[in-house]
C-alpha cells in the first residue's frame, strides 16, 4: 500500500542519533551531525551506546579461563571493531559494531543511568586539610581497604587517561572505567576506587566501536565517603547536641562555628577532632584521626598573634573546646595549660559595644570550665583566673533585656561561680591538712580562715535564687525546657551545700535538725550537737534529694551533659544503713532501700549516657563511682569522692 502523496515515509532507525531514535525516524547516521537534525536547525545529540549485560559467559568463567570464541555473522553479540583484528573478551562483557558515541554518553536501563553515577571526583583539600589514604573510603569496606590519594585525584583528568574524544568525554570515561573494571574477575564486587581505575593499563577504543554491556552488577556501586565531610556533618548533627545543655539557632557556640569553620583552619581541625573522638569507641580507627586533628588544631593555637592583636572569636572558641575535650582523647588530661591560654585570651577581649556579648559568652564558658577543674587540681594551675562571683550576674546587666541561657551553664551562672569558689576552698584546705602531722598555730589559722570562707559561701548558696523564668529567653530547644535548666540550678546549689557540710562538719552542726526537705534553705540554729551517724544520715538524705531533682528531668533533656559531676559528688554519701535483729541477722531498712534506688538511678542514667556519648572518660567516671561504693560497703568511714579520685587516679572532666 502506497503512502499518501506529500507525506514523508520514515523508517524506524536502530542505530541513529538520539533524536531520530526517539522519534523513530530514519537517520542517515552522518557525522558529526545527521542531515535530519541539520535541516531542522537542531544540534544533533550524537550516537549513543546501547549497553547491556551479557550473562552467557559467567557460567563458563567459573570453570575455565577466559577464551575467545568463534565469531559468527548471525550472533547478536558479535563484535565488529574497525581497524582492529583482535576481539577483546572482557569478563562478562561483550561488544558489537556500532557508530560513535556522542555527548549523551551511556544509555542503559541498568542501575547506572548517567555518567554522574560514576563521578569519583572528590576535593583534594578542605581548608588546608591534606587528604590521606584513610580519609576517603568505600562504605562497607574495612579501613584497611582505604583508597589511594592519587586514585581519586586521577579521575579529574579522566579524558586524558582514557584517550576519550573531547566531545564525548563523559560517556567514554564512564564506559572505559567500567571496561577497566571488567578486566578483573570481581565475584563479590568488593571494590575500592584504586581497583576501579587502573592507569597502568588504559583501554582505548576507536570511534567506530559500539559496546553492549548488560546488567552492571547484582548490587549497586558502593557509596564513596569523604571522611572530613562525614566528620563535619557528624559534628553539627550530633556532637553539638551532646556537648551543650541546649541547642537551637540561638546557640552562640553553634553560630560561631557555623560562621567560621569553613574559613578557619583551627575550628575545622577542632570539630574534626571532636567528631572523630565521639566515634572512636564504636570505630577504633577514628582514634588516631582524632589525636591527629587535635594536634593540628593545637598548632594553630600555638601561632602566637602580635601582642596588640585582639584574639579572634573562632580561635578562642577552638581553644576552649580543645581544652575541654582533651579528656575525650585521654581521660586523665585536664589540659590546664589550655585553660591558662584561653583565660589570657578572654582577658584581652574588648568589653565595649558589640563585643560585650562575645566577652560575656566566653567569660561564662571559662567559669563553667573552671568549676570542673578546681575540684581536681590546684588553684595555681589556673593562672590568672578569678571567679568574680560577687559581681553582677553576667547577662543581666540590662534589666530590660531577657536573660539568655548559656549553652554550657544554662541559668546557673552565679551558682557555677559559687561552686568554683567552694571547689577552690576545699582543694586548698584538704591539701594543707593532708600534710599536717602535728598541729601548729599556723595550721589553726588556716582552719579558721577556711571555716569563715565556707560559712560565707554557705550563706550565699542559701540566699541564691534562680531567675524567674518569665525573665529568661526561651532556648528554642524542644528537648531542653527552661524548667530543666531551673532544676539543674537547684541541683547545683544543693551540691555546693553538700560539699561544704561534708568537708566542714561544723557548718552542719550549727544548723542541724532532723531531716526536713522544706527546711533545707531555711536553717534554724541547732539546739543539739548531732552524732556522727546523725550527720551521715542527714548528708545521705540531702544526696538522695539531689538525685530526686535529677530524676525529674527526662533523660532526653540535653542537660544530661552536665549531670555526671552532680552524680559523682552525691555518690559518696549513698551509704547503706545496716540493721540487725536480736539474733544478729542483717535486715534491710526503708532507708537502705532508698539508698539502693539512688545508686541504681546513677548507674542506669550513666549507662544510658555511655550509649549516647561513647567516650573512655565515661568509663572512668563509672569506675570512680564503683570504687566509692566499694569503700562505703567495706565499712570505711568518711569516704569522700575527691580522696578516692586522687588515690585511684580516676580524676577526669565530668562535664
Amino acid at each position: 500500500m502506497q503512502s499518501p502523496p506529500g507525506r514523508a515515509v520514515h523508517s524506524k532507525s536502530r542505530n541513529g542519533c538520539l533524536r531520530c531514535k526517539a522519534k523513530k525516524t530514519k537517520c542517515d547516521e552522518r557525522k558529526p551531525a545527521c542531515a535530519r537534525c541539520e535541516s531542522r536547525g537542531f544540534q544533533c545529540p550524537g550516537y549513543a551506546l546501547n549497553v547491556r549485560w551479557s550473562q552467557k559467559h559467567q557460567a563458563a568463567q567459573a570453570e575455565r579461563p577466559y577464551a575467545r570464541g568463534p565469531r559468527t555473522a548471525k550472533s547478536p553479540d558479535a563484535v565488529s571493531i574497525r581497524n582492529m583484528q583482535t576481539e577483546p573478551v572482557i569478563s562478562g562483557y561483550t561488544t558489537r559494531a556500532a557508530s560513535d558515541t556522542g555527548p549523551s554518553g551511556l544509555h542503559s536501563g541498568s542501575l547506572i543511568n548517567s555518567p554522574s553515577h560514576w563521578d569519583f571526583i572528590l576535593p583534594d583539600q578542605l581548608f588546608d586539610f591534606q587528604a590521606s589514604p584513610e580519609e576517603t573510603f568505600m562504605v562497607g569496606d574495612e579501613p584497611s581497604a582505604a583508597i589511594s590519594h592519587n586514585a581519586y585525584l586521577d579521575c579529574t583528568s579522566a579524558d586524558s587517561v582514557w584517550g576519550a574524544n573531547s566531545d564525548n568525554s563523559a560517556a567514554s570515561s564512564t564506559v572505559d572505567a567500567m571496561l577497566s573494571l571488567g578486566q578483573r574477575r570481581l565475584p563479590d564486587h568488593n571494590l575500592t576506587l584504586s581497583r576501579l581505575i587502573d592507569r597502568s593499563n588504559p583501554l582505548q577504543f576507536s570511534s567506530g566501536m559500539h559496546l553492549d554491556v548488560g546488567r552492571i552488577a547484582s548490587s549497586p556501586p558502593r557509596e564513596l565517603t569523604h571522611m572530613p565531610t562525614v566528620l563535619s556533618e557528624h559534628f553539627f548533627r550530633e556532637v553539638i547536641t551532646l556537648y551543650c545543655t541546649w541547642d537551637s539557632k540561638s546557640n552562640t557556640m553553634r553560630n560561631i562555628v557555623e560562621r567560621k569553620w569553613q574559613s578557619s583552619g583551627v575550628l575545622h581541625h577542632t570539630i574534626q577532632s571532636m567528631a572523630a573522638a565521639c566515634l572512636s569507641e564504636d570505630f577504633p580507627h577514628f582514634a588516631p584521626i582524632a589525636a591527629k586533628e587535635h594536634a593540628h588544631a593545637l598548632e594553630y593555637i600555638g601561632d602566637i598573634s602580635p601582642p596588640s592583636a585582639t584574639p579572634s572569636e573562632e580561635k578562642l572558641l577552638a581553644s576552649t573546646m580543645l581544652g575541654h575535650t582533651a579528656s575525650w582523647l585521654n581521660p586523665q588530661s585536664l589540659a590546664t595549660d589550655m585553660f591558662r591560654v584561653s583565660c589570657d585570651m578572654v582577658r584581652e577581649l574588648p568589653t565595649d559595644g558589640e563585643n560585650t556579648d562575645c566577652k560575656s559568652f566566653f567569660s561564662d564558658t571559662m567559669d563553667y570550665w573552671a568549676m570542673l577543674l578546681v575540684y581536681l587540681t590546684d588553684r595555681q594551675n589556673l593562672g590568672t583566673y578569678t571567679t568574680e562571683s560577687e559581681g553582677p550576674a553576667t547577662g543581666a546587666s540590662d534589666p530590660s533585656q531577657p536573660i539568655e541561657p548559656h549553652p554550657y551553664s544554662g541559668l546557673s551562672r552565679e551558682t557555677v561561680k559559687l561552686l568554683t569558689d567552694v571547689g577552690i576552698l576545699i582543694f586548698q584546705y584538704r591539701k594543707h591538712i593532708s600534710n599536717v602531722k602535728f598541729m601548729t598555730e599556723r595550721d589553726l589559722d588556716v582552719f579558721r580562715q577556711s571555716l569563715r570562707d565556707a560559712r560565707r559561701f554557705e550563706r550565699r548558696l542559701l540566699a541564691h535564687r534562680t531567675p524567674h523564668l518569665s525573665l529568661v529567653k526561651d532556648t528554642g530547644d524542644p528537648k531542653t525546657s527552661l524548667a530543666h535548666l531551673q532544676l539543674i540550678d537547684e541541683a547545683y546549689r544543693c551540691t555546693g551545700l553538700l560539699q561544704l557540710y561534708r568537708v566542714f562538719p561544723d557548718l552542719l552542726n550549727e544548723r542541724y535538725a532532723p531531716w526536713d526537705e522544706q527546711l533545707i534553705l531555711q536553717p534554724a540554729p541547732s539546739e543539739t550537737v548531732p552524732s556522727a551517724k546523725e550527720r551521715q544520715t542527714w548528708l545521705t538524705k540531702l544526696a538522695i534529694h539531689i538525685l530526686n531533682i535529677l530524676r525529674e528531668i527526662p533523660f532526653e533533656s540535653r542537660t544530661r551533659s552536665v549531670q555526671p559531676f552532680i552524680m559523682v559528688s552525691s555518690a559518696s554519701e549513698l551509704k547503706h544503713d545496716d540493721v540487725s535483729d536480736a539474733d544478729g541477722n542483717l535486715g534491710v531498712s526503708q532507708f537502705s532501700i532508698e539508698v539502693a534506688r539512688a545508686r541504681k538511678f546513677i548507674s542506669s542514667r550513666l549507662a544510658a549516657y555511655t550509649h549516647i556519648l561513647s567516650l573512655r572518660k565515661i568509663r572512668v567516671i563509672f569506675e570512680l563511682i564503683r570504687s566509692i561504693w566499694s569503700a562505703l560497703d567495706a565499712g570505711e568511714k568518711d569516704v569522700y569522692w575527691l580522696d578516692v579520685a586522687y588515690e585511684k587516679q580516676l580524676g577526669t572532666m565530668m562535664g
